[in-house]
């Protein structure tokens, strides 16, 4: 119908019964610069129908039945010099589409004024043709305004981030009158103070509730967009209303220093010119669950105790160009999943702090700490194991300098150069003790022993005459330095069956068993290999806890490997084979456990006779009381925690 018409500016289709346009039905109008399909029976555009139309200005759809918002917007999208758009009289529910947010939606006229008119004659001489053909609605040189019709939907919220997202920029005029918006909110602050050009929101015939979650237009002065607006509760203008008549806040619910309003999802306290906080409103008094808590660029030494009427609810702390030397627990609100922390006078964190808000729980999503003078040495190598480990929950790590090294971040310290500085008197005074305590130690110990061996033949007539431990005699003659009468090898994934199971079985019957594990019993920073040679050596038995994790892990296997050879050597059988859950990968086996299997017998942890036969394969002994010792590892004592052990391995490798 209209190919030969290849230069038409203006196209009116309204007021018919057209249900569906054909997707090349605009293929010729390259230059269609007015098109109204207004007062038709459309429920969808077809798809592509406007790719031919790129210079269209003023499209009219209002009176149809159109309800896919994303529809509408993957159609728009080719319209970049699109500014009137009348969507009114349809049956849209919103107007954010589930794809995009309106992204493609015209730039401003007044780019488009320098960029394209000098290179495009047709489009100008166009637009003057717009001008001419409706003067009534282009006075006073308004060409350039951008204007959306959406009146008469079912639209039952506006947030003024969709402005953003469309790029509808100054001056515009929004329609929404006749839906059912009761409130509006906006995250984004997109209003100019510079700008003094025309803008206008219509609301006019909806049923806006004008309270405390309607509050946030006084922050940054949105009330000149509604003209004429009205609230339900009011019968005055919006324009009208002071802030307390809207949001009545009472000084026991809003310090009077700090500005309180609702937005989106949260209760946002932003507080200024103050030291400290005696209380703080609660957001279930505006139908909210948490608080936002702005106390930045103040000076505050120290932050409010939690125990703070109001403080627990606070999910998001802004605590930053304060002077915080410190962080307690005590200071903080329970549920808090941001927290910043720039620019203060903080050195180090609090290893309770530490711990609870980062190591143990991942509630705390976001934290900022640049901007501080952070201490790097051996004192605070907690920290930089933290820093390390959660660097993805800190966005500034990078940042965070050291003031006592120059260009050195946390990041970036070298652990082992800081904790290499003199030993210091503590330290001496540690070992004098250890010395002294050893030594004493060795003086009972050589006396027993003298003792022992004077008396030794009376002891073993005395044994054998009375029947005690006939049997065992010799065994307990080997045995008799050994300190555990065993020590359990068990893959870390088994813990739960060997602390709640195992041991309390061990330990608690008559006589009770001295039982060696690396989880209490070892020394915290001994090397590892060390401990398991050592804790094979002072057992009496070791009990290997056989399970598919056991074969997976390196070091469980090692610990086997370092008894059967201590068993080869003696000559003895001292390794207790407990069979644990079902292995199910049976390849990952060692040859020489493989081997082990083939040729010895083993518990079964189903088995109904198991603690019989467990309690019937340990050494046979009067009795004693249980284990909380120490392994010795030739007699050397470590103060470095094992975890930073690793650490300090992983960072030489």
């Amino acid at each position: 119908m209209f190919t030969a018409l290849t230069k038409l500016n203006s196209l009116n289709l309204s007021r018919n019964e057209i249900e569906e346009l054909p997707e090349n039905l605009f293929a010729y109008q390259h230059q269609l610069l007015i098109l109204d399909l207004s007062h038709n029976l459309l429920t969808y555009l077809t798809t592509h129908l406007f790719d031919q139309t790129p210079l269209l200005w003023q499209l009219n759809l209002g009176g149809n039945l159109l309800h896919d918002t994303t529809n509408l917007m993957e159609n728009l999208k080719p319209l970049h010099y699109l500014h009137r758009l009348d969507l009114s009289q349809n049956e849209l529910h919103t107007i954010w589409s589930t794809e995009t947010s309106v992204s493609a939606t015209p730039t401003s006229l007044k780019i488009f004024r320098y960029r394209y008119m000098s290179n495009n004659l047709a489009l100008a001489d166009g637009l003057n043709y717009i001008t001419r053909l409706q003067p009534e609605n282009y006075e006073g040189g308004k060409l350039n305004l951008t204007v959306n019709n959406l009146s008469g939907n079912r639209l039952r919220e506006f947030s003024l981030d969709w402005l953003v997202a469309s790029e509808i920029t100054c001056p515009f005029e929004i329609n929404l009158e006749h839906n059912f918006i009761k409130n509006m909110f906006a995250l984004q602050n997109f209003l100019s103070t510079t700008d003094d050009c025309s803008r206008e929101i219509k609301m006019t015939g909806n049923p806006v509730e004008c309270d405390c979650k309607f509050a946030w237009i006084y922050s940054e002065n949105y009330r000149s967009l509604f003209n004429g607006l009205r609230c339900v509760q009011t019968s005055k203008d919006l324009a009208q209303l002071e802030r307390n008549e809207m949001c009545p806040w009472k000084p026991v619910m809003c310090p009077s220093t700090c500005n309180c309003y609702t937005q989106s999802e949260f209760l946002h306290i932003k507080c200024k010119g103050t030291q400290h906080i005696e209380q703080l409103p609660r957001p279930e008094q505006v139908g909210l669950k948490s608080s936002v808590l702005d106390i930045s660029d103040n000076n505050f030494i120290v932050l409010p105790p939690n125990t703070t009427f109001g403080y627990d609810k606070v999910s998001q702390l802004n605590a930053s160009y304060n002077k915080i030397t410190n962080i307690y627990l005590t200071q903080l609100p329970p549920n808090l999943t941001v927290l910043d922390l720039r620019n203060n006078r903080l050195k180090s964190l609090d290893d309770e702090f530490l711990r609870t808000y980062l190591n143990d729980s991942t509630k705390l999503e976001i934290l900022y700490l640049s901007e501080n003078s952070w201490l790097c040495d051996c004192t605070t190598k907690q920290l930089l194991y933290t820093i390390r480990t959660h660097r993805a929950r800190i966005p500034d790590a990078d940042s965070l300098l050291c003031y006592n090294k120059q260009n050195v971040t946390l990041l970036t310290a070298n652990l082992r150069e800081l904790c290499s500085s003199p030993v210091s008197a503590a330290y001496y005074q540690l070992v004098n003790v250890i010395v002294i305590s050893v030594a004493s130690a060795i003086i009972i110990l050589l006396c027993i022993i003298a003792l022992f061996y004077k008396y030794k033949l009376e002891v073993k007539v005395w044994l054998y005459g009375k029947n005690i431990l006939r049997s065992c005699i010799q065994e307990c003659e080997l045995d008799k330095h050994k300190k555990f009468d065993a020590f359990i090898s068990y893959a870390h994934q088994d813990a739960d069956f060997v602390n709640h199971t195992l041991l309390p079985q061990l330990e608690q019957c008559e006589p009770p068993f001295r039982v060696c594990t690396h989880e209490r019993n070892w020394l915290a920073g001994a090397y590892i290999p060390e401990q398991i040679i050592e804790s094979v050596e002072q057992s009496r038995r070791t009990i290997i806890v056989l399970s598919q994790h056991f074969i997976e892990s390196d070091w469980a296997r090692m610990e086997f490997r370092t008894a059967h050879q201590c068993s080869l050597n003696e000559g003895r059988a001292r390794i207790i084979m407990i069979k644990y859950g079902e292995i199910s990968n049976s390849e990952l086996l060692d040859r020489e456990l493989k081997a082990y299997l083939d040729m010895n017998t083993y518990l079964d942890w189903q088995d109904n006779r198991f603690w019989n036969k467990l309690h019937y394969a340990m050494p046979h002994k009067l009795g004693g009381e249980n284990n909380s010792d120490m392994l010795e590892v030739n007699g050397r004592m470590y103060v470095m925690g094992q975890v930073e052990m690793n650490r300090l391995r992983d960072e030489s490798a």
